[in-house]
């Protein structure tokens, strides 16, 4: 027991590392391109910067950017921690809290108002549309980081994020990402409002844009994979080369034509984006007539794609396919070996029949 609560505490303190490291990037990347220009980002930090400046022009800044964003955050994170548990709340707290704390102290760093301060007299001889560009694409970039490695790390920054899960929780029905969505449009709409700007906005749909694929980068990684499927008539011949030539296990697919009523051979085969060609080359030299398709496939788990942990972390299982090929011969050995164990048991068993009968007989 204690060894587990050791690595369980251990995992977490990385996790927290992880989620520090994540909303640092995140931090940095709105105060430097998205806050001195007015462009929201989108969640409750966008709604946040939105509610300042309208206090702001009251004269009310007493409350900064960074602490609306904790009292937006204070009450969903209650229904967060009853709903999802308290290690999920810890994690998520962390996020709220360095994230609030990196805004705010980057914000007041002076090496951060010097870059800032060149861009703007920088700007000046440019094209103001074509700077505004640049800073929602590249505060989207650092953000989407960012929260992609907060997310790497199972934590969460809250605000909409945290909202949809909860939501979720409740209404099944309603997608985490249609949420969100809702979250990020409203904030859009009240940004409008706020600086009374309709160019603006425009901006921030591209930093929400480019924030959520640059985060489904790091979650999902850059090695996309995909699914072959391969209605083929030399069904043996073609898998032989694609699991000797590619290295990929090859499933075979039973199927039947409604038009034609003939029974088909369709496989399918999982591979990286590098063997798409290698296995387009392949499926072309063994079976032109063959019909072939495929799928984006984001998840793969198994024999090459897997994920599993031992004494030193997570690592990735490579030579995927000769492990398969290795996993396969050992699986027909031991069914071997299991059928000649049952055999002689059974063997055993009948010749201690034989023995009592004959002890019966000589009794008699």
């Amino acid at each position: 027991m204690k060894e587990i609560n050791k690595k369980e505490i251990l995992k977490f303190i990385i996790e927290c590392l992880g989620i520090t490291l994540g909303t640092f990037v995140m931090a940095f990347g709105y105060t430097l391109f998205l806050t001195p220009h007015n462009i929201v980002p989108g969640g409750f930090m966008g709604l946040a910067q939105i509610i300042y400046h309208l206090l702001e022009k009251i004269g009310f800044t007493f409350i900064t950017v960074s602490l609306w964003y904790i009292i937006l955050n204070a009450v969903i994170f209650l229904f967060a921690v009853k709903s999802l548990g308290v290690k999920f709340g810890l994690r998520v707290a962390v996020g709220i809290l360095t994230y609030s704390l990196f805004v705010e102290v980057i914000s007041k760093m002076s090496f951060i108002s010097t870059v800032i301060t060149q861009f703007e007299s920088e700007a000046a001889t440019l094209s103001g549309v074509g700077v505004y560009i640049l800073y929602a694409i590249y505060g989207g970039v650092l953000m989407g980081a960012g929260m992609g490695l907060v997310f790497r790390f199972n934590g969460s920054t809250g605000g909409s994020d945290m909202v949809a899960v909860v939501m979720n929780k409740f209404f099944p029905t309603i997608t985490a990402g249609q949420i969100v969505l809702a979250i990020d449009g409203f904030v859009v709409v009240c940004s409008a409002i706020a600086y009374q700007s309709l160019v603006l906005p425009l901006f921030a749909l591209i930093t929400i844009f480019i924030c959520s694929k640059v985060a489904d980068i790091f979650v999902d990684g850059v090695k996309a994979l995909r699914a072959y499927y391969i209605l083929t008539d030399k069904k043996d011949e073609m898998a032989e080369e694609i699991m000797t030539k590619i290295g990929r296990g090859v499933t075979n697919i039973n199927c039947e034509g409604m038009y034609t009523k003939n029974n088909k051979d369709m496989l399918l085969v999982i591979v990286r984006r590098s063997q798409i060609m290698q296995l387009k080359n392949i499926v072309k030299k063994i079976d032109p007539q063959s019909f072939m398709f495929s799928s984006l496939v984001k998840e793969a788990y198994g024999n090459g794609f897997i994920m599993h942990s031992d004494k030193k972390g997570f690592k990735l299982l490579k030579n995927g396919s000769k492990n398969a090929l290795k996993d396969e011969n050992a699986n027909e050995k031991l069914a071997e070996l299991n059928a000649l164990k049952e055999n002689s048991e059974s063997e055993k068993i009948n010749e201690k029949k034989e023995s009592k009968k004959r002890n019966t007989k000589l009794n008699k």
